[in-house]
């Protein structure tokens, strides 16, 4: 097998240089960029700030607090960072914006300066002289530095310190004004016109009639720049819609599929990048492309191992049917980088070029007539599937996906009855960017009266975020129990929850969106007490009802049944919602039990229907003999027409006036 593996290896990379398979090769160009406008925002606590490009660092809100006047100078904050980029930077305007807000105030007088170090170059700007008034409850402080050309190495800092000369308060209880940055809310930043980054737009390698551009980003901040830019890449003019493969960290590979008609000749490629609100990046190049008479490879297929990190979107489904055991089926759909690196994995289990620290070295590859075909095979799935099972669970989800399988599963892998994986396509088997759902199912048995962890954080840390596989984990979550097994809530910690109950099951469905720092938890208990499903407890709190409804029926019986009626529809309602938003047994029991008191109570306190003057005093009760058999009759209603029987001769006598 590796003696098969080494002459494949070869044979693609000769495929690569032989020019009699069109797989032509041009001279890469750098084509950008010197010194570009960009901000360099704030984050972390006034004495020890960070300096960023990046948007993803504006997540927690920091603030510098001035409570007192100041008439001598006194430093507010600093901030401080490295793009670990060398070049030269113009002379230029940097901008300082950071927001204020006044407290038991409004407007306050101040004198302030801001030092720009860009290496061993040190600028200063101040707000004009002799005052600056700081209008409002809030705003932003706005300063300009004029900045010196100059040169930055790899490892310069880039230092800025927010000084006050002068602050004059408002009068007030309490006045006060606080710097605020950190988030999108509150953006503080400066802006410079500095280097950070190269683009070398690599030499196009021709397959056919597909071609493939190599762009390869070059900066101190790695894989992090591509992960959170934005990109848009033309090649002859056609803007290339799929994604694009990511490899060796910071180099991402366009493909051009060229239509028939297209012949040979000089064309343009362009990318675009925007990786900071509206600051965009432009650079183009030309190529001689001479296409072969094949089709070609719709995708750019690396020699050596994609990269799976830089930040990616994880979209989560966890299904639960709860019965005396416990079957769960964990969904992940694998999208972007982590798609095409396991498409990719599959297709190169046992390649001899895996760097060494690859998890893929731990995976016996799949019969040698499928290895390194470009197509994802039946076999290769089972054979992958068959090892996770088996031995690779917990070195798959840690080492290969950055997941921590326990707080995923719930439980240790050898805490389960039984654990199962399977790969989903999606329809497309070849090596692309085409979503690939991983399906867990697990089993755990007896599990009644237990109490289960079903949601937790289960990114892995990461300490660099050259490392970060995930961005969010967008998770949804739905359980379901049987007729007899009831379910209750122990603990939801930032998620949302909805939990009902009907008669043969009682649901929970959770939603949560979460990063690495987050916290989400759901805990749930289930019930080991027969007379806490949702059978039972719909059959005991329906016949306690049914009990009182009779009493009460029977009692009522030839009395008004208005009130009684009104009560018993709208605590029919209550109760039934009591039970289908799955309150304790003991409160819908206790619901149960209250209604039909109250309507025995109703039954027994409600008059005649005959009776409604019946608190009418003797003498105001009209009376007549019976023309019949002349029995006295009394009419205690002023209700027309009324029907009265007669208790001597048993005839009804309709009263109309």
């Amino acid at each position: 097998m590796k003696r098969f593996s080494t002459i494949l290896l070869i044979l693609m990379i000769s495929s690569i240089l032989v020019p009699s398979n069109h797989l032509g090769i041009n001279s890469g160009e750098v084509v950008c960029c010197d010194a570009i406008k960009y901000d360099l925002l704030f984050s972390g606590t006034s004495n020890n700030g960070q300096l960023s490009p990046f948007e993803s660092t504006l997540d927690v809100q920091q603030s510098a607090e001035v409570t007192s006047a100041i008439t001598q100078t006194q430093e507010v904050a600093r901030w401080s960072g490295q793009t670990g980029f060398a070049g030269e930077f113009p002379s230029h305007t940097a901008i300082f914006s950071l927001p204020y807000k006044i407290n038991d105030g409004a407007g306050v007088t101040i004198n302030a300066s801001i030092e720009l170090r860009l290496g061993s170059e040190s600028n200063i700007g101040s707000t004009s002289l002799p005052q600056t008034f700081l209008p409002g409850d809030s705003g932003t402080l706005e300063v300009n530095i004029d900045v010196s050309g100059g040169t930055l190495t790899a490892g310069d800092t880039i230092l800025v310190i927010f000084t006050v000369q002068e602050l004059l308060l408002p009068t007030g209880a309490n006045p006060s004004i606080d710097f605020l940055w950190g988030t999108d809310s509150y953006r503080g930043y400066i802006s410079v016109e500095a280097p950070l980054f190269s683009v070398d737009i690599n030499e196009p390698l021709i397959e056919g009639r597909s071609v493939h551009i190599p762009v390869k980003f070059d900066s101190g901040y790695g894989a992090q720049l591509i992960a959170e830019s934005n990109f848009e890449f033309n090649a002859g003019g056609n803007l290339i819609q799929q994604l694009p493969v990511s490899t060796e960290g910071n180099i991402l590979t366009w493909t051009w599929n060229a239509e028939n008609g297209v012949d040979d000749g000089t064309y343009s490629f362009e990318i675009r990048i925007n990786f900071q609100n509206g600051t965009e990046i432009s650079a183009t190049t030309e190529f001689d492309i001479e296409f072969g008479d094949t089709q070609g490879n719709n995708y750019f297929y690396p020699l050596s191992e994609p990269i799976r990190t830089g930040g990616t979107d994880l979209d989560v489904l966890v299904e639960v049917e709860m019965s005396n055991d416990i079957e769960k089926t964990i969904t992940l759909e694998l999208k972007e980088n982590v798609a095409f690196w396991i498409r990719w994995g599959l297709d190169n289990m046992g390649n001899p070029s895996l760097n060494s620290t690859s998890w893929l070295n731990n995976l016996n590859p799949a019969n040698s007539d499928y290895y390194q075909n470009r197509i994802v095979d039946n076999a290769e799935i089972s054979n992958f599937e068959q090892q996770i099972r088996q031995n690779e669970l917990s070195n798959f989800l840690a080492q290969g996906l950055g997941i921590d399988s326990r707080r995923l599963l719930g439980l240790e892998r050898a805490d389960f009855d039984y654990v199962g994986i399977d790969i989903l396509l999606n329809g497309d088997d070849t090596v692309s960017n085409t979503p690939v759902n991983v399906v867990f199912k697990t089993r755990e048995t007896s599990t009644a009266a237990n109490e289960h962890l079903m949601i937790d954080n289960f990114i892995k840390p990461y300490f660099d975020d050259n490392d970060r596989i995930w961005t969010t984990v967008n998770l949804k979550f739905e359980l379901k129990t049987d007729a007899i097994n009831g379910v209750f809530l122990s603990d939801a910690t930032g998620i949302d929850v909805t939990q009902t109950r009907l008669i043969f099951t009682e649901k929970i469905v959770a939603t949560t969106s979460f990063t690495q720092s987050d916290s989400p938890l759901l805990w749930v208990q289930q019930g080991g007490n027969p007379v806490e499903s949702p059978i039972a407890i719909f059959i005991i709190s329906l016949g306690i009802a049914l009990i009182g409804l009779i009493i009460s029926g029977v009692i009522s019986r030839g009395k008004n049944k208005i009130i009684l009626v009104s009560e018993v529809i709208i605590l029919f309602s209550v109760g039934f919602l009591l039970y289908f938003l799955s309150l304790e047994f003991i409160v819908v029991f206790g619901s149960s039990f209250l209604s039909s008191g109250l309507w025995i109570l109703t039954a027994l306190m409600t008059g005649s229907k005959n009776n409604l003057y019946s608190n009418l005093d003797d003498e105001n009760i009209t009376s007549f003999n019976c023309p019949n058999c002349t029995t006295e009759l009394k009419i205690s209603s002023n209700e027309r027409p009324i029907r009265i029987k007669c208790e001597g001769c048993k005839k009804v006598l309709k009263i109309v006036d």
